[in-house]
Formats: structure tokens, C-alpha cells, sequence
């Protein structure tokens, strides 16, 4: 196995470089301008608070192949969890040369013990076709139902003030 340990602010860049082949992999464009930049901002930012932001780099020899993240969010009580905290895992990504190493999963049991560590109830996360497995063996599963998502446009909707149509 590889060298696991929590990333710092310092790893920010890193995370970044890894984040691109996640985003390639949900049929995003990691080469537009800025956006790495931006990024590596976030990530600096939110490692800064290590009790609501984590995340997990996996190294061989001294590189880090392997990482993703995890945050906690709150939503209200719910019938089925009145604690209303939920986790939320993203940024699961692997070098190409790196994958079907287990440094993935060494990455994603982290981050579910750092969850665990906070007694999260729920964990919640988006999962590309090569990770579902991974997931699905660790108890995750598909829940279906009425998810939407809103995205702004330049299009804007008179007497609203911001734009319906998507992207």
C-alpha cells in the first residue's frame, strides 16, 4: 500500500492536479482558464478549517498518486436523521498509472473514519462508473428520488433578478 496521511493547506496544488482527473472522469473540462487556479484557492481556504473539511493523500514514493475529500454539511432535521449533519465525500481521485491499487480505497476509508470520528450519520457522495464498486462495497447505494440542481445562466428571468435557464 501506499503512505496515506492528511493533506495540509500545503497540498492544495496537489489536490487540484488530482481533482482534474475526477472532473475529466464526470465529462468536465479541467483546461478551462482559471479554474485550477480557483481551485487550489478552495482548497486552501477550506483546509483551514479542519473540523469541517478533510482530506486524504495517498503517496508512493513521496508523490501523491491517490486523495480525496470530505465535508460536513448541515441540513435540517429530518424524519429519518434528527441529527441533520451530513457528510459528504468528493475529489476521489487517482493518478491513471495508480489505480486498481487500493490507494482509492485507503483514501475513502480515511475519510470515513474522520466521519465516524465526528458521529456523522449520513455520508453522501457523487460516484463515476469506475468508483461505484468501491462505494457500493462500502455501503454505499444509490438513492434515487427527486435531486435537482439549479445552475446560473446569463439569461435572466424578468422579475426574478437571477437566470432559470441552465447552462
Amino acid at each position: 500500500m501506499g503512505d496515506l496521511r492528511r493533506a495540509t493547506v500545503a497540498d492544495a496544488a496537489e489536490l487540484t492536479r488530482l481533482r482534474a482527473h475526477m472532473v475529466a472522469a464526470m465529462g468536465g473540462d479541467p483546461s478551462i482558464a482559471g479554474w485550477a487556479e480557483a481551485c487550489q484557492v478552495a482548497f486552501a481556504r477550506r483546509l483551514a478549517e479542519p473540523d469541517r473539511f478533510a482530506a486524504w493523500l495517498v503517496e508512493v514514493d513521496g508523490t501523491p498518486v491517490s486523495g480525496g475529500v470530505g465535508w460536513l454539511e448541515e441540513h435540517l432535521p429530518s424524519p429519518g436523521c434528527f441529527d441533520g449533519r451530513r457528510g459528504h465525500v468528493a475529489s476521489m481521485s487517482t493518478d491513471p498509472a495508480h489505480r486498481r491499487q487500493g490507494y482509492g480505497r485507503q483514501v475513502l476509508v480515511a475519510l470515513m473514519g474522520w466521519f465516524a470520528s465526528l458521529d456523522v450519520p449520513r455520508v453522501d457522495l457523487r460516484a463515476t462508473q469506475d468508483g461505484r464498486r468501491l462505494y457500493e462495497e462500502l455501503g454505499f447505494r444509490e438513492l434515487g428520488g427527486a435531486t435537482m440542481a439549479w445552475t446560473a445562466s446569463p439569461e435572466a428571468v424578468p422579475g426574478l433578478g437571477f437566470a432559470a435557464t441552465p447552462r
